[in-house]
């Protein structure tokens, strides 16, 4: 494989253009570009992945990915995310008027999953806490293991099972195929076919080996991108590059993002006479103004 003008330099070229202009509206892209660089790096969860769900398609060089298997570290991006700090992905305005607090619809997904596995642990009389998202504590959303009522995310393993493969339909269904893939790829930036009526993308063998060698910088570039998006439609929020790290787990991601928090605290104490005053004093100007008005 050439480097200089070859396929393999056409690769890197591809993905510059991307990140040069993402067109992002939501974290859509950036997350199921890395949900293919994880499965060309091998990481796939398994079972066994996802029955062989990446396979040679033809003669020609290319590589067949169904989105069922694309649906395993897709969705456990997604479902670290409402379990950390449940960020809003899209900006305010796009709101739904009716349901303001509605986001895309990969979020709603997994808090009905949650809903659903907590009825379900319910009925079996297992003990839990509290779901995942805003609702409970921080530490509630830590305990337990697996996906117990306590909120902490499946493990890849979990997602890539017999058990959760309705949950990985509906995911494909609402957010992959509606979502993903009717925006990319785009007319500069084509890292795979997609064939309309099927559940499966199409990529070159050439493709897989340039994500599989550049699995890190990728995800590390892909990464940088969710952060800022998610820093400008969530202002208050903190840590937000910690927790959109594609290359750190989620255990390691809270553990720091605690660790920030603590060390934040007493800065927090300190600004917030000040922050007081400034809203007085704001108070007092608007009341200033319209009594001169």
């Amino acid at each position: 494989m050439r480097d200089n003008n070859g396929p393999r330099a056409n690769y890197a070229g591809m993905f510059n253009k991307f990140f040069e202009k993402p067109d992002m509206v939501s974290t859509y892209k950036p997350v199921f570009l890395g949900a293919l660089v994880d499965i060309a790096a091998g990481k796939t969860g398994a079972p066994s992945a996802v029955k062989k769900g990446m396979r040679p398609d033809d003669a020609g060089g290319r590589v067949r990915i169904d989105l069922d298997l694309v649906a395993v570290p897709f969705a456990g991006f997604y479902w670290d995310m409402v379990a950390a700090f449940n960020p809003r992905h899209t900006p305010a305005r796009m709101a739904d008027p009716d349901d303001p607090g509605r986001d895309i619809a990969i979020v709603g997904l997994i808090n009905d999953e949650i809903t659903r596995m907590k009825e379900e642990e319910a009925r079996r009389g297992i003990g839990g806490g509290v779901g995942a998202g805003r609702e409970g504590s921080r530490a509630g959303r830590r305990r337990g293991g697996g996906i117990r009522a306590s909120g902490r995310p499946p493990t890849p393993r979990r997602l890539a099972s017999g058990g959760m493969a309705e949950f990985r339909k509906k995911v494909v269904s609402r957010s992959i195929k509606p979502e993903v893939l009717k925006h990319l790829p785009g007319k500069k930036f084509r890292p795979y076919e997609f064939r309309r009526g099927e559940d499966s993308i199409v990529l070159e063998a050439g493709m897989i080996e340039h994500m599989r060698r550049n699995a890190f910088a990728l995800k590390a570039a892909l990464g940088e991108l969710i952060a800022v998006h998610l820093e400008e439609n969530n202002p208050s929020a903190r840590h937000v590059a910690t927790m959109a790290n594609l290359n750190k787990k989620y255990g390691a991601r809270i553990k720091k993002a605690d660790e920030l928090a603590l060390r934040a605290m007493p800065q927090r104490l300190d600004a917030e006479p000040l922050y007081r005053a400034s809203l007085d004093l704001a108070a007092g100007l608007a009341r200033l103004a319209r009594n001169r008005a």
